[in-house]
Formats: C-alpha cells, sequence, structure tokens
C-alpha cells in the first residue's frame, strides 16, 4: 500500500472519529454508550463533561451508576438508542441529577490523574483493548512518563510502573472496585516519585 493512500485512510478515520465526537457537547448530561475501535468491551455512563482530548462519564452498569471514567477521545464513537433512553428514564427515576457531580478537571492528563489520585486515591487503568486493567496510586510524572505504584488484587503494592501517555487512555475511579480495595490497603505517604 503506497504511502499517500495509507495517510489518507489514517486522516479519514481520524476526521471521521473526530466529526463524530465534535457534536458531543450538546450530548452533556446525557446517557450515551461509546464504542471503540479495538475494544472489546462498550462503556456506558452519563456525559459530565467533554473537551477536544477527554470526555468524562458517570459510568453505569446495569442501571447502576458505578464511579467515573475518563477517556481519550481517540477511535470512538457513540449511541443513543434504545437501551440508553430507557436507562436514562431510569435513571432519572432514580432521582440521579448529573448537575450534582463534582468538579473534575479534564484539561491536561497530569492534571486529571493528580486530582483523581489526591481525592479518590486509586485509578483503574484499563489497556487498549479492555482485557485487563492496573490498580495503581499516581506518584507524578518525569518527562513524558508517568509513574504509578501497582496494587495487586489482593491489596498489596507490587511495583512501579512508567507509562507514557498512550498507554492512559481509560482512566476509571471511584468504583466499587476500587473502594472496596481502599478499606483494605495501606497506603504509603506522599505523592512523590
Amino acid at each position: 500500500m503506497s504511502l499517500s493512500i495509507l495517510t489518507f485512510k489514517v486522516y479519514f478515520l481520524s476526521s471521521y472519529y473526530t466529526s463524530k465526537l465534535m457534536h458531543l457537547k450538546r450530548y452533556v448530561g446525557k446517557f450515551l454508550t461509546f464504542q471503540f475501535q479495538g475494544r472489546k468491551d462498550n462503556i456506558s455512563g452519563v456525559v459530565l463533561k467533554y473537551n477536544d482530548d477527554y470526555t468524562l462519564i458517570r459510568t453505569c452498569i446495569d442501571y447502576r451508576l458505578d464511579g467515573y471514567t475518563i477517556f481519550k477521545n481517540e477511535k470512538v464513537e457513540f449511541i443513543q438508542g434504545d437501551f440508553e433512553k430507557r436507562a436514562a428514564r431510569i435513571l432519572k427515576l432514580k432521582k440521579y441529577l448529573p448537575g450534582e457531580e463534582p468538579i473534575i478537571p479534564i484539561d491536561t492528563l497530569e492534571n486529571i490523574l493528580a486530582y483523581v489520585s489526591l481525592q479518590y486515591r486509586l485509578i483503574q487503568l484499563d489497556t487498549r483493548k479492555g482485557d485487563a486493567f492496573d490498580v495503581v496510586d499516581f506518584r507524578g510524572r518525569v518527562g513524558k512518563l508517568y509513574h504509578f505504584e501497582e496494587l495487586t488484587t489482593n491489596a498489596k503494592w507490587r511495583y512501579k510502573l512508567q507509562l507514557p501517555e498512550r498507554e492512559c487512555r481509560f482512566i476509571h475511579f471511584d468504583n466499587d472496585y476500587l473502594n472496596s480495595l481502599k478499606l483494605i490497603t495501606k497506603f504509603k505517604g506522599g505523592t512523590s516519585i
């Protein structure tokens, strides 16, 4: 395949996904399902905040609110079909109000991670495919690498991770799994590397 055809395909795909998301601002406060190219599972929830780089949603699983997700706006489409309308109706009956959510910054990855780590301590970072994740505590950034301490499923600190920005596309926090782990975790002091 020639370079010009490959470049066109990459440009076309990125403009297609970008144009789909450009209209997302009007969906703030609405329940949507997000599909990601190359990811097995979709993510559903109420859109709380959006900018060109990131989207923040109140995650919903089986009509139950469970934490927050911030994801990078790359190769993503959204759906608002029958399921999403029904879920929105159920959340409304449960008296959920998106306007009462905390204000969470989504301007830069470093600010996102620092805020979430300070307020909620544990962060769940999904792989691109969504088939695995790490539970981490953000320790800071050095150069282009983000430093974390990883927690095992037994609530033991295992080792330090250093990840580039491209590996931090899906950030989950304040969900039931992480809050349960926090109950049995001994945290180390500070957020220095």
